[in-house]
């Protein structure tokens, strides 16, 4: 009988041992009692949109792993307002971690409270970060403070920030760039005070000189501290910073393989014009002189009613029975724009009226909208955008029942394309939000007027999107209203000419809001793994994907190394990218590859 149990636990060692490799490097870590859903789903969703692959680990599961199947996980996220009280064993089993050569991403709030919710006198991981901070027992509720967040211009790089929402700032001997903000009066964020210096490499810090981001060296490992609540930010539609530190610490820290979030891996920008009302339809024309339409696609939304202010006043462009606009918009159709709505029938008397309390007042507005330019351009309406950016939620839920597949949205400031919500449980079906890019409190050509930007500053920050967009192989949206282009006429013809170049080196792309739309929820559907590559040494890292049906265009991004990745099933492109190896499917449901990781002993052997 003894014997047979020695061989039980044998063979159940011997199976724990042989156990197949995580499908993923990163793994979030969760609490083992119910975690808030809510919460969770802003992580999944937040790794899928950045196009991460991320597992989901439990804290007695890992406690369970040996220092083996723990270093399969080459990083492990610790989430602000998830996992606030950690036990001693998995303190323990963390700090080994991080000592054997893994990456520990700490956040906020985690490992801050004991069992019973009350403040740690300090917090479990505060070795692993390197500084004092959750200074309860002396500040009380002031250890928690809001103010300018600041940045060094190489950090804002590193985390792939788009220009424009970092500033300068005046107030440091420091050459340091502050968060901004588009429509409101000053960015602030709430962090935790800490106290000491810092024992690594400082990515962000407030006014008084707290950490607010740092990634350090501890032990073989390293250990990145992100002292912002980024989670529920990210449900309160500002994403940007779970999106950043995410990529970062997938990109920079761990140096793995990204899915793009356009197609064929090539990055650009979303022109998106916002026709108001009469006065702006011969503003079009001037476009047309400046050499607009011999670009595009861009996404044009026009609010089509006859008033603009009040009814009434017949300064709208009234497209139901304005022979001249139906002809600018059927032409615009006709070059493969995307025609789209710009609010409700009447620019100002819309936007200025809305709340989020009378849309049954008001829905008719949106009606009216949609079938005068439907019967222009004699298919459904697939866009909408906000007059003064007004968009309470019974538009998003308007917009889900009328087929509208993407909307300009002023909140997520920064971000490429995004589920944006405050819910995630109602996250799936909703429209793609396209966030605004802004050079501070400025977005569209009429602002920069008002802020008395000059030519050469409008010109500086739209050729800089345009660079920022092809090197990250992403896309961001800019937005004007026709008649402002009227004043950096000069600054329109220079990057019209950078982007002409741009396109025909194709590393550019004009898109559709609606193209991007499409894209995006097909690539939604896609399942990537990422494991050792069988029968290889572990310098050789294996990715397999699927969709439901098809995996056309969607492009993995890989470190790049000397060899040359390895196409085992489907079809797909391999190209050698100045910084990465670009490896984007052909028509096919499955695909899998192999490639050889930076920094291998074997990089540069293709045969290892």
């Amino acid at each position: 009988m003894g014997l047979s149990l020695v061989a039980i636990a044998v063979w159940h060692l011997k199976q724990q041992k042989e156990e197949q490799p995580p499908s993923a490097f990163i793994a979030l870590l969760l609490p083992d009692q119910q975690a808030s859903h809510k919460y969770v789903l802003a992580w999944q969703d937040a790794a899928s949109e950045a196009g991460v692959s991320m597992l989901q680990i439990t804290a007695s599961q890992l406690v369970a792993m040996d220092a083996a199947q723990r270093a399969r996980l080459r990083g492990i996220v610790l989430p602000d307002s998830i996992h606030r009280s950690i036990s001693a064993a998995l303190a323990g089993v963390l700090e080994e971690y991080v000592q054997d050569g893994g990456a520990l991403w700490i956040n906020y709030d985690a490992a801050t409270e004991n069992a019973g919710g009350r403040f740690l006198d300090k917090p479990a991981l505060a070795r692993l970060v390197g500084v004092d901070y959750l200074l309860y027992q002396e500040m009380g509720k002031a250890m928690v403070r809001s103010d300018l967040m600041l940045m060094p211009a190489a950090a804002v790089q590193a985390l792939g920030i788009a220009p424009g929402r970092f500033q300068p700032y005046a107030g440091s001997t420091e050459p340091l760039l502050q968060a901004a903000t588009y429509g409101y009066d000053e960015a602030v964020f709430s962090y935790l005070v800490t106290r000491g210096k810092f024992p690594g490499q400082v990515l962000a810090k407030s006014k008084d000189g707290s950490l607010i981001a740092g990634l350090r060296h501890y032990g073989r490992g390293q250990v990145l501290f992100v002292n912002l609540p980024v989670t529920f930010l990210r449900v309160r539609t500002d994403g940007l910073w779970l999106q950043s530190y995410l990529n970062f610490f997938n990109r920079h820290v761990l140096h793995l393989p990204q899915l793009a979030s356009v197609p064929d891996g090539i990055g650009g920008l979303v022109m998106n014009w916002h026709v108001d009302a009469e006065n702006a339809i011969p503003y079009l024309g001037m476009l047309e002189d400046l050499g607009f339409l011999k670009q595009g696609p861009y996404s044009v939304h026009f609010t089509s009613g006859p008033d603009n202010n009040s009814p009434g006043d017949h300064l709208g462009m009234d497209v139901a029975h304005n022979t001249t606009v139906q002809g600018w918009i059927r032409r615009l159709h006709q070059l493969g724009y995307e025609v789209g709505a710009h609010g409700g029938w009447a620019h100002n008397y819309f936007a200025f009226n809305i709340n989020e309390n009378n849309g049954a007042q008001w829905t008719s507005y949106l009606d009216n909208n949609k079938q005068d330019l439907e019967q222009v351009i004699n298919q459904p309406l697939t866009e909408y955008s906000a007059p003064n950016g007004h968009h309470p939620e019974w538009v998003t839920t308007w917009l889900r029942h009328n087929g509208v597949l993407a909307y300009y949205f002023v909140g997520n400031s920064s971000m490429g394309p995004t589920r944006a919500y405050i819910d995630p449980a109602d996250m799936h079906g909703r429209p793609w939000a396209f966030p605004v890019s802004a050079n501070g409190d400025v977005a569209s050509f009429e602002e920069a007027v008002l802020n008395k930007f000059s030519d050469a500053q409008m010109s500086t920050w739209l050729e800089a999107m345009t660079r920022f967009a092809t090197q990250q192989h992403e896309v961001r949206l800019v937005y004007f209203h026709p008649p402002g282009v009227y004043f950096y006429q000069k600054a329109a013809t220079q990057w019209l000419e950078q982007t002409r170049q741009l396109s025909e080196q194709g590393v550019f792309r004009w898109y559709t809001m609606t193209q991007l739309a499409r894209f995006l929820s097909q690539r939604e559907q896609t399942a990537w793994q990422i494991a050792p590559a069988a029968g290889k040494k572990a310098s050789w890292v294996s990715i397999d994907a699927r969709n439901p049906t098809s995996l056309e265009r969607q492009s993995w991004l890989l470190p790049k190394t000397a060899a040359r990745p390895v196409l085992l099933i489907g079809a797909a492109n391999i190209e050698a990218l100045p910084d990465a190896w670009r490896v984007t499917a052909k028509a096919g449901k499955n695909l899998r590859f192999e490639y050889l990781q930076p920094g291998s002993a074997a990089e540069g052997d293709a045969n290892d």
